[in-house]
């Protein structure tokens, strides 16, 4: 049978608790449930331990596997992409969204072009959150994003945070920081009609939907590696869709 802590040793893995708590949690606007089928008899891969991991209307498939040769144990999305910390949707608190990822009409500038993020309003001050753990890359104002920090989560995944009305304390480039710290607060600096945070995600220098990007690739299984996780997925993947009656 499955460990009874594996659920929380999944939560654990993919979030941690925002600065001053001790709760891990999936982000502001999200809710993670983790369905899996309790294993009266571990099958030889110990298993594809399957987790349906429900992110508002959306469903990811995540298998927890454990290679039979080399007893090395990941978490891994159906192609077999090795899984590494979940992203925050929301960095901040609370926030109302006001505007979603492509072409819209600029307020300030009055004509249509690309809107390479999300936009969340809330009070000057509130703070704002690292979306997962990484390194500083730049702190500073850039043009009409106004005070921005751009975080480096490795892996070709970089988040940034614009319109801040002024940066944490200790946050400067080459600086370590980890999911659910404080990074700065929420303000109104740079072409904006409000105060809001401007939330811009790129994964390999292409700017993606924030709202879209769910965990963190670190890469993926290959050759003998991979087709070994795809029959353990097979083997095991259904039957625990079908006992989580997901």
């Amino acid at each position: 049978m499955i460990a009874a802590n594996s659920e929380s040793a999944a939560i654990d893995h993919f979030v941690s608790p925002p600065e001053g708590g001790t709760v891990a949690v999936s982000g502001p606007d999200d809710r993670v449930k983790l369905s899996y089928a309790q294993e009266e008899t571990a099958s030889p891969a110990s298993s594809a331990f399957d987790m349906i991991v429900k992110l508002g209307n959306n469903k990811v498939d995540v298998y927890r596997y454990r290679d039979p040769d080399t007893g090395r144990s990941g978490y891994f999305d159906g192609k077999g992409y090795r899984l590494g910390q979940y992203l925050l949707r929301n960095p901040v608190p609370d926030a109302r969204r006001t505007s979603g990822f492509g072409t819209r009409r600029h307020p300030v500038l009055g004509y249509s072009r690309m809107h390479a993020g999300v936009d969340w309003a809330a009070p000057i001050g509130t703070p704002i959150y690292a979306a997962a753990d990484g390194v500083v890359k730049s702190v500073g104002k850039h043009g009409g994003d106004g005070k921005m920090t751009v975080i480096d989560h490795g892996h070709g995944y970089e988040s940034a945070y614009s319109h801040q009305s002024r940066f944490a304390d200790g946050i400067k480039a080459g600086v370590t920081v980890h999911q659910g710290e404080v990074i700065g607060y929420v303000g109104k600096s740079g072409l904006v009609t409000g105060p809001h945070l401007h939330y811009a995600m790129s994964v390999n220098g292409r700017k993606v939907d924030p709202m879209q990007v769910h965990f963190i690739r670190e890469g993926r299984l290959s050759g003998t590696a991979l087709a070994k996780f795809e029959k353990a997925v097979a083997a095991d993947g259904d039957k625990a869709h079908t006992e989580a009656g997901v």
